[in-house]
């Protein structure tokens, strides 16, 4: 509170108020130092925004020109009405149509025991002659068909009746098949299940599924040494039918005779897959068999006009940002006194012109009767050099007669982007213009930072002397003030 009030007097003191009048005079320089480090910093923020347009445009000329991931050869796929299967394409995918048919799907292989009596002592009797079982039950890898792996599963039950029995040995099964996947002997995917199903209120069988589709990912088993597996008719390698168990769907032994894989024709070919995903059959085709048809269906694969327009609009917009983020910072108006940021900068000035050009002048190696101008594909160019697509029909011909020549027209060796790409090169590179530019004016403003600081220690140093000097004429001035009072009391 003492030093609040302290403030205060200090305040109103008249030296108080001189010295900080004197310190405001003499502050004059440093904020002017601050003054033009404002506008260094607005000016530093000018060349960020461009770089960042012109980055963005640099990235999509990036992408019309990589030949890895051509987007003029993105592909699209189109399925006759009432199929029962979708098709995608990939820029692999060649141009055309197909025929398929789908007869089969894949399924998985599911094996189910005998009908057992839920309250039924069969199994307690087995294991009570018997003794603990140990089984096998062999599943597919990634490697292939012939290599598979066998989960052993060993059954000790506690149970009393059969619907008892056959869950401990459901859940025997899964405890086998977790600790295989955690210990990296199967894959999630790769792993068998198993369950109970009660068909009816005083019924139970066991149930054991395989983790995926198809003949590779089939099912088979080592029985235990009294025969568990054979006693409850899980192993049966028959066909499931009425209360004896076995297989629900035909293994077969090859993958052409099992029914456990997708079948279909391919332009009159047949075709066995474990999936009802088809990505091997034609290149860059994935086919996804849905259900089954009656009769067979067309697809056709073709350039996907709408992906590739929208490649070439979003180029067009970043064209036209750079175009206008130039033309405004590089305006002047001499009735206004307004003088943008780039005027008389002529390596900006320069690159909007060389753009311009650079898009107007034709594609020498654009072939044949091929587009060689952007008009040709529907492109016009504005009086103030920006880009309209002003003809989307055009454009989605030319994409549509040959998407190779509208590919040429952008990204051939002196296709218009790959000329924006060499031009642009020079300006967002590392070492780059705008690299350069702002490393001066980060310089710049580094050395105006350094004279601020400079001046605040000025300041400060003239403060304390202009205090030390007040303190030394006040001093003075009391000493008198008590001469003053003293000569005065001598006459009184």
């Amino acid at each position: 509170m003492l030093n609040a009030l302290f403030q205060a007097v200090r305040g109103d003191d008249p030296y108080e108020q001189l010295i900080s009048a004197i310190i405001n005079i003499e502050r004059q320089p440093q904020a002017e130092l601050k003054l033009r480090r404002a506008e260094a910093e607005r000016l530093k923020g000018v060349l960020n925004d461009f770089d960042s347009s012109l980055s963005s445009l640099h990235a999509v000329l990036e992408s019309l020109t990589d030949v890895v991931s051509n987007p003029f050869e993105a592909r699209t796929a189109s399925v006759s009405e009432g199929a029962s299967f979708r098709v995608t394409a990939s820029e692999a995918a060649g141009l055309g149509t197909h025929t398929v048919q789908v007869e089969r799907l894949a399924r998985t292989d599911t094996r189910i025991s005998d009908q057992l009596t839920a309250g039924g002592t069969s199994l307690r009797s087995f294991f009570d002659t018997n003794g603990a079982q140990t089984f096998s039950i062999e599943v597919a890898t990634p490697s292939g068909a012939t290599s598979r792996t066998a989960i052993d599963v060993t059954v000790d039950p506690t149970g009393t009746t059969d619907a008892e029995i056959l869950a401990e040995i459901a859940t025997a099964i899964d405890e086998a098949m977790s600790t295989a996947v955690t210990d990296g002997t199967l894959r999630s995917t790769e792993r068998a299940y198993a369950s109970v199903v009660n068909e009816t209120s005083d019924t139970a069988r066991l149930s054991l599924r395989s983790g995926q589709t198809g003949f590779t990912h089939r099912l088979s088993f080592v029985d235990s040494g009294a025969g568990l597996l054979a006693q409850i008719g899980l192993s049966n390698n028959a066909l499931a039918a009425g209360t004896t168990g076995g297989q629900v769907t035909l293994v077969g032994t090859s993958e052409t005779d099992s029914e456990l894989n997708s079948k279909f024709t391919l332009d009159g070919l047949t075709l066995y897959r474990d999936t009802n995903q088809v990505s091997d059959a034609l290149p860059g085709i994935t086919l996804t068999l849905e259900g089954t048809d009656t009769r067979p269906y067309d697809f056709s694969v073709s350039p996907d006009a709408t992906s590739i327009t929208s490649e070439i609009q979003n180029f067009i917009e970043r064209y036209n940002e750079v175009l206008g983020f130039i033309e405004g910072k590089a305006r002047v108006d001499g009735e206004n006194d307004v003088r943008g940021d780039f005027a008389g900068e002529t390596a900006f000035t320069a690159l909007r012109f060389n753009m311009r050009t650079d898009l107007a002048n034709a594609v020498p190696s654009a072939s044949g009767d091929g587009p060689a101008y952007l008009s040709d594909i529907g492109i016009t160019i504005n009086n103030d050099g920006t880009l309209e697509l002003t003809d989307e029909d055009a454009l989605l011909a030319a994409v549509e007669q040959d998407a190779g020549a509208v590919q040429r027209l952008f990204a051939g060796p002196d296709g218009f982007a790959t000329r924006l790409l060499t031009r642009i090169d020079g300006y967002v590179s590392s070492n780059g213009v705008l690299d350069n530019r702002l490393e001066v004016m980060d310089n710049r403003i580094q050395r105006l930072n350094d004279r601020i600081a400079e001046w605040d220690d000025r300041l400060a140093q003239r403060e304390a002397q202009l205090r030390q000097e007040y303190a030394r004429i006040q001093e003075i001035i009391g000493s008198l003030q008590s001469q003053q009072q003293s000569f005065l009391s001598f006459f009184a």
